[in-house]
């Protein structure tokens, strides 16, 4: 089975971090959010993958190339943005002839029961089958209604009003309804239009969106917790020291609490809850509370930083509250 990996946005909400990062390579916990998906993908023996590509190419492009030799990628680069339907139409000639494949937005760590979706699809004969998961308190969402494993409706239908999680193996059958434009969204200009031919599985294991910074830090201190205890496998290069992540070639000096430190980072002031990603350096007289820290910044002055977003623009430093 083919899978596509939905990576085309700009990463608006991570701005300035994301001006000159493709969103899929912000890192938490040492590993590349691409990655959480990629690696799914592999355990699960999908191997043939297609990205579809926006905003700076070329950086993603290489780091999955030389990161998984063992996967096959096509990629999709959209000079317009084309939405999740017209991402899937551009790409018709590599999966039309699939029975199915499948969907799994990039901007998500979420470990799929890709099984379960296609045997909920299969059964169903379905166009597609969804995963379904109880929202967060508090979060905002349009609500996908379940019964039994059926789709009834967005907005309003019969049985429980849950949230749509990002992932879906979808039949090739796609193709006839997708409009014949280039842009669309699959959700609003084809299930909602076909709600009867959709099914649904309920998965509320490990799901987070790293839309926002506050969402950023939320998924960090839960997969840090998790890989603390052993639940997650550390990054490739990373370990775990106390209730921290850190990269081997990370020098800690100081105290890191509950953080993780990228490759060559060098701690030698207080860092608590924060994520250092490569090639920082945070010096002595530095305290840092619930930051993220990129793109090789040195902070060489004494200061406190506190829910903010600290990275280099260029040759300025700059420091975003959150």
């Amino acid at each position: 089975m083919k899978a596509m990996l939905l990576a085309a946005g700009f990463g608006t909400r991570l701005r300035p971090i994301t001006n000159s990062l493709p969103k899929p390579l912000v890192p938490i916990c040492n590993r590349p959010l691409i990655a959480w998906a990629v690696e799914a993908f592999l355990r699960a023996d999908i191997r043939e993958l297609i990205v579809n590509l926006h905003h700076l190419p070329e950086p993603l492009e290489r780091y999955l190339a030389d990161t998984f030799p063992t996967a096959t990628f096509h990629f999709s680069r959209e000079r317009e943005i084309l939405g999740t339907g017209g991402g899937i139409r551009a790409v018709r000639s590599l999966l039309e002839h699939e029975e199915e494949f499948v969907l799994v937005n990039a901007d998500t760590i979420q470990f799929p029961r890709y099984d379960e979706l296609s045997r909920a699809r299969r059964e169903r004969d379905a166009l597609a089958a969804l995963t379904l998961r109880h929202p967060p308190a508090g979060d905002r969402f349009t609500a996908v209604f379940n019964d039994a494993g059926r789709i009834t409706g967005f907005g309003s239908g019969s049985g429980e009003a849950l949230m749509f999680a990002g992932s879906h193996v979808i039949s090739s059958r796609i193709f006839r309804h997708l409009p014949d434009r280039d842009f669309s969204g699959i959700v609003e200009d084809v299930y909602q239009l076909h709600t009867s031919e959709l099914a649904a599985i309920v998965d509320d294991g490990i799901w987070f969106d790293i839309g926002t910074p506050q969402r950023y830090m939320t998924a960090l201190a839960a997969l840090l917790r998790l890989t603390i205890a052993g639940e997650l496998a550390p990054a490739n290069g990373s370990r775990v020291d106390g209730d921290s992540l850190v990269d081997e070639s990370a020098q800690i000096r100081g105290a890191l609490v509950r953080s993780t430190a990228g490759a060559r980072s060098i701690i030698d002031g207080d860092v608590t809850d924060s994520a250092i990603w490569d090639d920082c350096n945070i010096a002595d007289g530095v305290t840092l509370q619930n930051c993220i820290v990129a793109h090789g910044v040195t902070l060489s002055a004494r200061a406190h930083h506190e829910n903010a977003m600290i990275c280099n623009e260029g040759a300025t430093l700059t420091v975003t509250p959150f």
